[in-house]
């Protein structure tokens, strides 16, 4: 890292010496200019941009110090050292008043001057690091957050959502969903240093070991497939044999959860078809007339199934699909498909849909035989019988805070807090959710943060400690604790498991 020098000094001696005798390509710090007073140093301040000033004081027309008084506003980060011939008090305490950063007696040694560069240069690597450092965090927090959006499946207040994570609210907007050949996204720190189209604001996380981007746009979206292709291109151009889904374009921020759905079923759709083309909106996806009339086909008693799938006999269900697939592999994994599609429609507005059903969804892409498929059903069966063991009729106050933890994970989620933000009292809102839930509060919120951050331990771009504090624990020690409680392994325990498992899927 280099900062450029500027000096500033009237007596032209003083200034050839420094330029010629300091050994500023060697420090780090290239001269970038001089000036002969405060005057010109002004001039020369909003030209240049230094990191550095070097600067006498007793200067014709205006003196160092008013110099600095002056340009303070456009200083905030320059480190000022100041040279004097004068050993005055005075000088000293407006230098401090003013924020100078060190203050050196003429004549000048250059060890001494060399060392308050380095001084000054060690300064800014440390500020520019806690910088970098705050910006990744702010990174991190607002993917945390648009992970939390995406898991809750719900949102109270969307635009006040939305905005803790966008820079901007959308006027309209766009889902994209992107899966590579391996499932496993390992190149994701390409995405820190790409460029994509400026009409348009993204948020990117990777969830189900796909990477997933909201596209926001500040218009009705016109031209947005025109967009949508050029940042597919972007994304295949740095990212190896990617399938890109996009949704249709949304303006309303209440559809948030089914436009992000619609992309998943469209790229299901797409692995399941086996289609070629890399680049899928939802809807265009079309199929002879004979497979459009079996696809009804199956639509339709998939949703007679749907509302009654937990009362089925398992061996009885695997038997008709056999039956109405001929043992064809890859049409049971479109009834699959379409069944799990028609029973989350079924689930998700009775608060039965579960965290658990909503992830195995994503193996239907990996069954490769019969039995793979049929072990699938039975464990898809089993937790939607869970989720219909849960209390279904929910008040609407459980339902509004359940939504807040789920959406709010990057924060502390204290019982006292949430209740003053509902307007109960914290032993009522503990009880009723309990009563209505069957598990506590602090379980709930346990239960929100982990399902995050066990996305979040997909995305390489980012280390545990980081996603600990992302998700609201304020020391590791604590969130390793609690993950190992809940997942009976480590978070890198967990974080290798799964790239383990999309290695083993490479060719």
């Amino acid at each position: 890292m280099s900062y450029r020098v500027l000096l500033i000094d009237d007596n032209q001696m003083t200034l050839d010496s420094m330029r010629k005798t300091i050994p500023w390509e060697e420090m780090g710090a290239p001269l970038a200019g001089c000036a002969a007073n405060g005057k010109d140093g002004c001039r020369m301040i909003l030209d240049l941009r230094p990191d550095i000033i070097i600067s006498d004081i007793h200067m014709p027309e205006m003196d160092g110090l008013a110099m600095l008084e002056k340009m303070r506003a456009e200083l905030s980060g320059t480190r000022v050292i100041f040279i004097t011939a004068y050993e005055k008090i005075e000088y000293a305490s407006r230098a401090i008043r003013l924020s100078a950063f060190d203050f050196l007696l003429k004549p000048v040694d250059n060890r001494e001057l060399e060392k308050a560069i380095q001084r000054a240069i060690q300064s800014l690597d440390d500020e520019r690091d806690e910088e970098e450092k705050y910006e990744k965090m702010q990174t991190i927090i607002r993917r945390t957050r648009f992970l939390s959006a995406l898991t809750a499946g719900s949102m109270e207040n969307p635009s006040k959502v939305v905005s803790t994570f966008l820079d901007k609210v959308p006027k309209s907007y766009f889902f994209m969903v992107a899966e590579s050949e391996t499932g496993v996204m390992e190149p994701l720190q390409r995405m820190e240093f790409v460029d994509f189209p400026e009409n348009v604001e993204i948020i990117n996380a990777v969830a189900n070991q796909n990477l997933v981007l909201l596209c926001g746009l500040q218009d009705d979206g016109e031209t947005w497939q025109t967009t949508a292709r050029a940042i597919a291109n972007v994304l295949q151009q740095n990212l190896v044999n990617l399938t890109v889904a996009i949704s249709g374009l949304y303006h309303d921020l209440g559809s948030f959860y089914t436009a992000y759905q619609e992309c998943r079923i469209t790229l299901l759709r797409h692995d399941i078809y086996g289609r070629r083309a890399m680049v899928e909106f939802a809807g265009e996806q079309t199929s002879k007339a004979e497979k459009r009339g079996r696809l009804v086909d199956l639509d339709q008693l998939c949703g007679k199934l749907a509302p009654r799938l937990a009362a089925i006999d398992a061996e009885e269900l695997w038997n008709t699909i056999l039956k109405k697939t001929n043992g064809n592999l890859r049409i049971i994994r479109i009834f699959l498909m379409l069944l799990c599609t028609k029973v989350m429609q079924n689930k998700i507005d009775s608060f039965q849909w579960t965290e658990s059903a909503d992830m195995i969804v994503y193996d239907i892409t990996k069954l490769t035989t019969e039995n793979e498929a049929r072990d699938w059903l039975f464990r898809f069966q089993n937790e939607v019988r869970q989720g219909e063991q849960l209390p279904t009729r929910r008040s609407t106050l459980v339902r509004n805070v359940l939504d807040y933890v789920r959406s709010h994970v990057t924060e502390g989620l204290v019982l006292e807090d949430v209740a003053k933000e509902f307007f109960v009292s914290p032993n009522y809102l503990s009880s009723i959710i309990h009563k209505e839930t069957g598990i506590t509060y602090r379980q709930h919120v346990i239960n929100a943060k982990i399902a995050v951050a066990k996305q979040m331990l997909d995305d390489t771009r980012m280390r545990v400690e980081e996603i600990a504090y992302a998700v609201g624990y304020e020391n590791y020690v604590s969130f390793y604790n609690v993950f190992k409680k809940v997942e009976r392994m480590s978070p890198t325990e967990y974080r290798f498991r799964n790239w383990k498992e999309g290695q083993e899927g490479v060719p």
